[in-house]
């Protein structure tokens, strides 16, 4: 099952310093809501495990992030691949920075596939769930880093 996300946010920070909180395995970690881990395995690399709940369907992925077309202040694309007990996901995107005024306008894309019983029983919660993670990533993110700045 194909999905596609696209949104902009606004952040209150200079772009430099959002650059530096999106290389940050720790502080990347959480825009992925129930992330439990994200630990580099080589450069621009990392493992990540994560808990997804579609519908009624619950299932951790180990997960392998790849971030790569790196642009500094810019922005990066990235892919993403999981399996889980319950399917497997696999996905691709692209995070873009732009200065607006005093702070940052992020805009996130990605596409992705679920797939396996996650795919079949949560099929009509699939965007759904999709964009409010999203959501709840960002505002994860701006907090995390807000704290920091």
């Amino acid at each position: 099952m194909a999905i596609r996300l696209e949104k902009e946010y606004y952040i209150e920070l200079e772009i430099a310093h959002v650059w530096d909180a999106i290389n940050d395995p720790n502080i990347l970690a959480s825009i992925l809501p129930n992330c439990d881990s994200l630990e580099a395995i080589s450069d621009n690399q990392y493992e990540a495990q994560v808990k997804v709940k579609i519908g009624p369907i619950s299932s951790k992925f180990k997960s392998i992030l790849k971030i790569f077309d790196i642009k500094e202040l810019e922005g990066y694309k990235f892919e993403v691949k999981g399996n889980g007990v319950k399917g497997s996901m696999a996905g691709s995107g692209e995070i873009i920075l732009d200065s607006n005024g005093s702070g940052t306008r992020f805009t996130f894309i990605a596409e992705g596939n679920v797939t396996g019983i996650i795919a079949r029983v949560g099929q009509r919660f699939v965007e759904a769930t999709g964009k409010k993670i999203m959501d709840q990533g960002m505002e994860n993110f701006k907090q995390r880093i807000a704290s920091i700045a």
